[in-house]
């Protein structure tokens, strides 16, 4: 913890961390897996790489996690959805706070886990380097021609707009509360991945252009905006729980709020990203 804390900025791997403090591999992995399931570090799933996690943050600011309790709840009350905060912790996604409620929808509270893998996650991945969106897509198996060809699309498309579309369907609502089981634990396998796949492949993810259309009607689940840090990583997300049948001008309202919304926080963290004590 030491080490990582007098490091904030800086990712160190197994072997780097191991050698220094001078413990064996296994033992690393297994202190280090253990920390990362509790988000005092956080592991980088492009790298292997380990950092300082949340979780130490909080303990020198207790009261940083509620920073955006103000933004969210007036997200919540413009929208008239349930809007949550979540972060990145290694290879999973982390409700951290929400606000508001949705009637027609599953409810949804801090400390649910989903696994960023390909679909899911879109909006972290969309401004990523290429080598880092390979990985993240290859991570569920070596995708189809028209699996590799949509997701390309899509996260252009969310590159220009700034928010992703998650569509409403039977197969999502099914899925997702299983992905959300099998990644309680905070670390994705094999049979996390293939459900993720087999969902890739059997539904149409997101909404490009020529679907939304000017009047046409669709079933959304959720829209979500990344929030960047200072490095211009992005490692929170804020997203609003629609669950329900909307017009194409709903969506692209929707989804305007909640990327004026992501922005604000960026913009609050880019001002102040370590507050003090209030």
């Amino acid at each position: 913890m030491e080490l990582l804390g007098a490091n904030p900025d800086r990712q160190f791997t197994l072997a780097e961390i191991c050698r220094r403090l001078t413990i064996s591999r296994a033992t690393g992995h297994v202190i280090l897996t253990t920390l990362a399931i509790h988000d005092w570090v956080t592991r980088d799933p492009a790298t292997a790489a380990y950092s300082w996690g949340p979780a130490i943050a909080s303990l020198a600011n207790p009261t940083s996690t509620h920073r955006y309790r103000d933004d969210l709840q007036a997200l919540a009350a413009a929208t008239g959805t349930q809007v949550h905060l979540s972060r990145r912790q290694g290879e999973t996604l982390v409700i951290d706070q929400t606000a508001g409620n949705c009637l027609t929808g599953p409810r949804i509270g801090p400390g649910l886990r989903t696994p960023l893998v390909a679909p899911f996650g879109r909006e972290y991945v969309a401004w990523a380097a290429p080598d880092v969106q390979k990985a993240w897509l290859e991570a569920i198996g070596q995708p189809s021609v028209a699996l590799r060809r949509r997701m390309t699309a899509i996260l252009k498309e969310i590159r220009t707009r700034g928010f992703a579309v998650e569509r409403l369907t039977t197969e999502y609502l099914r899925v997702y509360t299983a992905l959300r089981a099998l990644t309680g634990d905070g670390e994705v396998d094999a049979i996390t991945a293939q459900l993720a796949r087999a969902f890739a492949d059997l539904t149409v993810i997101d909404v490009l252009p020529e679907e939304l259309g000017d009047t046409a009607s669709h079933s959304v689940a959720i829209i979500s905006a990344p929030i960047t840090d200072g490095s211009g990583a992005v490692m929170m997300s804020v997203t609003a729980a629609v669950f329900t049948t909307v017009d194409s001008a709903r969506i692209r309202t929707l989804g305007e709020q909640v990327r004026r919304t992501a922005h604000d926080i960026e913009t609050r963290i880019a001002c102040n990203p370590h507050p003090s004590i209030v």
